[in-house]
């Protein structure tokens, strides 16, 4: 049945039609008027239905304006776009799949790399929770324990377990000296607070090792945090955790925003945010961090620090963090700790992307983190050999 030209009344559409319509725009303001939780990605949902009222509204258009011929005809060159798109598209998708077949993780913990990593077992974890063999509670006799708290540096994100500094400085170390990693992802200044503190009761430590990176000072409020528009909003998620070509598209259009000026950088963030020592969140940091030394202090548990740079660009005289690595190092001095700086050490390594996990993935290479044990090792390997008494 053709619908005159002229007409403009939804009374003139056929029944079929107008429950076609109203289905979909019904189902539209049921998705809009959904509360948090009963859907996991309601403006996915949205966007589809309107996809769908729109696209349904054109055929229809599209249906009372043109003879049967030239609709056939449409409808084939319809066809012969749709799968020419989609033959390139997975093309392109199989493609970025193996020349990225050597990625392991990239920045963005929720995208198509990192979670492919994961599938593959690359982590597992003992009983406690941690990325670490198991081990007891109990300290076994003459043995010296030494408790490595840090985040996802710790961890060993992106790379095997093997590779971390902790594995390979236990391999280097006596039998009876013993590295246990006590990394999570995520974790910032409060985490290894609490961590501290609980390990001093439950595992006994010998030595406690922190881990800091630049990150650990953001603490936990986010607020602020650079943030790129990601490329499809509506799609974001399920793309971003399915498809290869998607993460890296991504992945490039968060730097673009940067360099044009859309997005503040994480340097503008950090220095924003903690370039005066005396700042709210510098001071909370400062508070969180005295607070873990003291924890060790009056359990009288030896401490040091290992702090690692943002590798992220070359790292030189015009490093941007340095201000925040002399301000914890002058926090080692007060309370007399022996602390290692890796500036210096990753600075000798010419192409800084060595210290990567992955092109996408700034977090410590086996090969940083081999840099890492050694400086480590040769700070404090005697002291742990030749404990006081």
């Amino acid at each position: 049945m053709r619908i005159p030209l002229n007409s403009t009344s939804l009374r003139d559409l056929p029944l079929g039609r107008l429950c076609v319509l109203g289905v979909l725009a019904t189902s539209l303001a049921v998705a809009d008027a959904l509360p948090e939780g009963v859907v996991a990605d309601p403006d996915r949902l949205q966007f589809l239905l309107s996809l769908a009222i729109g696209a349904v509204a054109i055929g229809m258009a599209l249906a009372d304006r043109l003879s049967r011929t030239h609709l056939v005809a449409l409808r084939n060159r319809v066809l012969l776009l749709v799968a020419t798109l989609t033959i390139a598209v997975v093309g392109a998708e199989i493609a970025t799949r193996l020349v990225f077949r050597g990625v392991t993780t990239s920045t963005d913990n929720a995208g198509f790399f990192t979670r492919r990593w994961l599938r593959t077992g690359a982590v597992t974890l003992n009983g406690a929770g941690y990325r670490e063999r198991a081990f007891t509670a109990t300290k076994p006799e003459g043995v010296y324990r030494i408790a490595v708290v840090g985040d996802s540096f710790t961890f060993g994100n992106g790379i095997r377990q093997q590779d971390r500094y902790t594995d390979l400085m236990q391999a280097r170390l006596p039998a009876r000296i013993e590295v246990l990693n006590f990394g999570k992802a995520g974790d910032n200044t409060p985490e290894h607070e609490k961590r501290v503190a609980e390990l001093l009761q439950t595992v006994n430590p010998d030595f406690i090792l922190l881990q800091w990176y630049v990150n650990d000072m953001e603490d936990d409020d986010m607020s602020g945090r650079p943030a790129p528009r990601p490329l499809v909003p509506p799609l974001h998620d399920w793309l971003n955790a399915r498809s290869a070509l998607y993460n890296v598209a991504n992945i490039k259009w968060a730097e673009t925003q940067v360099r044009l000026g859309w997005e503040r950088s994480y340097v503008e963030f950090i220095n924003h945010r903690l370039a005066d020592p005396h700042g709210q969140y510098a001071q909370i940091d400062n508070q969180h961090l005295r607070r873990l030394l003291e924890h060790a202090k009056r359990a009288g548990v030896p401490m040091g620090l290992v702090l690692f740079p943002n590798a992220a660009t070359p790292i030189s005289d015009s490093y941007p963090f340095g201000y925040l690595h002399d301000r914890v190092l002058g926090l080692c001095a007060e309370y007399e700790l022996t602390c290692v700086d890796l500036r210096n050490d990753f600075a000798l390594v010419k192409d800084h992307r060595l210290l990567w996990a992955s092109r996408f993935d700034h977090h410590p290479s086996a090969f940083a983190n081999e840099i890492a044990a050694e400086r480590i090792l040769a700070t404090f390997a005697a002291k742990w050999a030749s404990p006081p008494k």
